[in-house]
């Protein structure tokens, strides 16, 4: 048996041994062993709360809550997040709904971390069906407010972000239309500073059109970062990559449904409440809800 077999055996041998592999990454000779810290197949009756955040340690949103008592479930080997009104239209910290998300326990640097995602209809008549919320997939940090200048104070890498309907130089995306961005807060002259997406689009925006509507059919998203890139996959398809300059904090792996316009407006670096029964368009997206994103599996990997 020549070398190259043995070579290639090896590596379907260890691939059998330490879990699937990543559908693409940028080397096919790469080695990667999975994370089972931050790996879950939710094959499980309940969801393994050891892996993930049930109610501490959750991102602060202002635009709704995470309950994952009630939102977060386990169904034929899928994970279910769900975003549901509030009985009455009930005021709860100012917000109007409540929503499901995992937050894992362990975090992430370098490596490569893969979802297979289906998305959240709202399925409502008219020109809207669709507006409302954003299944996402992504990592993020915490805040270093000692960072020295120049260094980075928080870091988020969106693996991907489904249904914003985002509005950009004139053109309105639809349902199949994907982002895969990056955010970054730095130290500049001793103040914490946001980067954004639209502000930075070279090396923080991507934009991706989807073969059919992820609402309503599955779609597996993958993320390669590495020292030097962030590489984007769909499908195994490489989609977008970006210079890794600033996104080198521990950053933990999280899949949340979020809601959008017009349940939400964003203003000063956040998702800000809307009163749905007070705004006309809110109110006529009302029936779409209680809407759920679907997680087959989410996969972490590094390097041998």
């Amino acid at each position: 048996m020549t070398k190259i077999k043995v070579y290639i055996l090896l590596l379907f041998i260890g691939f059998q041994v330490n879990g699937q592999s990543p559908l693409k990454t940028s080397k096919t000779t790469d080695s990667w062993k999975l994370v089972k810290a931050l790996s879950d197949e939710f094959e499980g009756e309940s969801v393994n709360w050891k892996k993930w955040f049930k109610k501490s340690n959750l991102p602060n949103t202002t635009g709704w809550l995470w309950n994952n008592e009630e939102n977060v479930s386990l169904v034929d080997g899928k994970a279910q997040l769900t975003m549901k009104h509030n009985t009455n239209n009930r005021s709860d910290k100012a917000t109007y709904f409540k929503s499901g998300i995992l937050k894992s326990k362990g975090t992430f640097t370098t490596g490569y971390i893969e979802a297979r995602i289906k998305g959240a209809v709202i399925d409502v008549p008219g020109p809207k069906n669709g507006w409302g919320v954003c299944p996402s997939f992504w990592l993020y940090s915490d805040f270093d407010r000692e960072a020295e200048d120049g260094k980075t104070v928080y870091c988020e890498i969106d693996v991907v972000e489904l249904q914003q309907f985002d509005w950009f130089k004139g053109h309105q995306d639809d349902i199949r239309d994907s982002d895969h961005n990056l955010h970054l807060v730095k130290k500049v002259d001793g103040k914490s500073v946001w980067f954004r997406p639209k502000k930075h689009i070279a090396s923080q925006m991507n934009k991706y059109r989807l073969a059919d509507d992820p609402s309503r059919h599955y779609h597996v998203y993958g993320c390669e970062v590495n020292e030097k890139e962030i590489i984007w996959y769909v499908d195994g398809v490489k989609i977008a990559s970006k210079p890794n300059t600033d996104w080198y904090r521990p950053m933990n792996v999280t899949a949340s449904l979020g809601l959008r316009r017009p349940f939400v407006q964003f203003s000063n670096n956040a998702n800000r409440a809307v009163n749905p029964l007070e705004n006309e368009q809110a109110k006529k997206q009302l029936s779409g809800m209680p809407t759920t994103m679907y997680v087959d599996y989410i996969r972490v990997w590094t390097k041998k």
